[in-house]
């Protein structure tokens, strides 16, 4: 081609087909990014994504194939360099060629395209992590060895009075603190271990309270193949504990529910409170700002956190959705 019309006007012609053909290039490439991304990678759907990527590659060879044929030609008029009318039909190697051409174009946009979003993901796994770090030791000053401390209390005033309850006391304590000390340190924990550990705890407090606690606790569901961030439930739990030990009622009922099914686990917790106390509002409760700070910065955007107080019952409920966590 250069040396027949020669190196100039072949340049100048080439780069005005180019430019005249940029338009679908950047359709394509539009198409795959901003339309089957959102609709079917993010959404797990690859055998639709790579159904509609193959059809719109077809079409677009299509289009290529009608800008060849109706409006190269008449570029090339305007620089003088005509050809002849078999140039401007689609052969089986042309087929090849432009397909590989496109799909080339669209993968390279959608390599731009992930390679950017990884990066605007890292920074924000990165900032979360900062945040966690900065708020992780006053969380487990808070959060974890607090009810380990007060049980502890509660042992050395019981354990001359009653020797059975110090004892066996003194056996699921030493569970508790064996989870802390070894399974902890993880960003996750198995689920099943999760509630075990919710179970030991319910246990303790109903050997030490100083009053009797009617206790319903019922698992729905399979927690055997899940993970969840360690101390997420029974700080909740201890909470709940904390106000019934600190109300003057006699034989209080707590109520929790575990709730888990597709990847989703659903926590209430229920129980009794004087009447008197009807007019409470969502105070400031250490134990619940801990929860709620760490549920931000391990499932943000995932996870719902609610408290209602009515005339005879508090009520707390947590849903997570567990496969989003950050770590």
């Amino acid at each position: 081609m250069y040396g027949k019309w020669g190196v100039a006007k072949s340049f100048f012609a080439s780069f005005v087909e180019v430019a005249e053909s940029t338009p679908l290039d950047m359709c394509f490439c539009y198409f795959i990014i901003y339309f089957l991304f959102p609709k079917f990678l993010y959404k797990g759907r690859y055998v639709g994504m790579l159904f509609l990527w193959l059809i719109a590659s077809l079409v677009f060879i299509f289009l290529y194939c009608l800008n060849a044929r109706f409006i190269v030609p008449h570029i090339r008029t305007l620089f003088d360099m005509k050809m002849g009318t078999a140039a401007y039909f689609i052969t089986a190697s042309n087929f090849f060629f432009l397909f590989s051409q496109i799909n080339m174009e669209g993968c390279v946009a959608a390599s731009i395209k992930l390679g950017k979003l990884w990066y605007i993901k890292q920074q924000e796994i990165d900032l979360i992590e900062q945040e966690k770090q900065k708020i992780e030791p006053n969380e487990e000053k808070a959060i974890q060895p607090a009810f380990l401390t007060d049980l502890l209390g509660r042992m050395e005033i019981i354990a001359n009075e009653k020797p059975l309850v110090s004892a066996q006391s003194m056996k699921k304590i030493r569970h508790l603190l064996l989870y802390i000390l070894y399974e902890n340190a993880s960003s996750k924990v198995p689920l099943h271990k999760e509630i075990a550990l919710l179970q030991e705890y319910i246990d303790l407090e109903k050997l030490t309270a100083d009053k009797e606690v009617t206790v319903n606790c019922s698992v729905q569901g399979s927690p055997n193949h899940e993970t969840i961030a360690p101390f997420i439930i029974l700080p909740l739990v201890e909470n709940a504990f904390k106000q019934i030990n600190s109300y003057p009622k006699n034989n209080p009922t707590l109520d929790i529910l575990i709730a888990i099914q597709n990847e989703i686990i659903n926590i209430k917790i229920a129980w009794d409170k004087p009447i008197e106390t009807a007019s409470l509002t969502n105070g400031r409760n250490v134990i619940l700002q801990n929860i709620s700070k760490r549920l931000q910065l391990i499932y943000p955007e995932s996870h719902e956190l609610k408290m209602m107080i009515e005339t005879e019952k508090i009520f707390i409920e947590l849903r997570i959705k567990l496969k989003k966590a950050i770590n």
